[in-house]
C-alpha cells in the first residue's frame, strides 16, 4: 500500500499539471471555463485508475503480457472519464483517443515481450553456470 500511495502521489501531481494545461488551453481557445469541482473529481478518479494501471504494469507476479492486457483493460474507464470531464470542447473525435491508446499498447507490449525474452535467456544462462559450478564442487 505504501508503494501504491507513493505512485499515486506522483501520478496525481503529473495529472494535475496536465489538467491545468488542458483547462488553460481550452479556456484560451474556446473561452469555456471548466468547473473546478468537475475537474478535481475527475482528476482524482483518473489518477486512481492510472495508478492501478501502472501498478499492474510493474507487477512481477504472473505473466507480463497478461498483466499488460489487464492493465489496458483497467485503463479503458479512464478514457471514458476523461471524455466526460473535458467534454466536446477538447475531444471532438473520440476515435483518435482509442487509436493512440491501441498504438501505445502495441508498442509497450512488444517492448515488454522482447525484454522478458532477454530476461529469461539471462536467467537460463545463470542457472546453467550455477549447475556447472555445483558439478565441479
Amino acid at each position: 500500500m505504501k508503494t501504491y500511495s507513493k505512485l499515486y502521489l506522483k501520478i496525481y501531481f503529473i495529472m494535475s499539471l496536465i489538467s491545468l494545461v488542458i483547462a488553460f488551453a481550452v479556456l484560451r481557445r474556446t473561452d469555456y471555463q471548466y468547473p473546478f469541482i468537475r475537474i478535481q473529481l475527475g482528476l482524482v478518479l483518473i489518477s486512481f485508475i492510472v495508478t492501478l494501471t501502472f501498478w499492474l504494469f510493474k507487477l512481477e507476479k504472473g505473466h507480463s503480457l497478461l498483466n499488460i492486457i489487464i492493465g489496458y483493460i483497467v485503463l479503458i474507464p479512464a478514457i471514458f472519464l476523461l471524455r466526460t470531464v473535458y467534454g466536446n470542447y477538447l475531444f471532438r473525435f473520440t476515435w483518435i483517443i482509442y487509436i493512440i491508446v491501441v498504438v501505445v499498447g502495441i508498442i509497450y507490449g512488444v517492448a515488454v515481450y522482447v525484454v522478458s525474452k532477454k530476461y529469461k535467456k539471462e536467467v537460463n544462462e545463470l542457472n546453467e553456470l550455477l549447475n556447472n559450478d555445483n558439478k565441479k564442487e
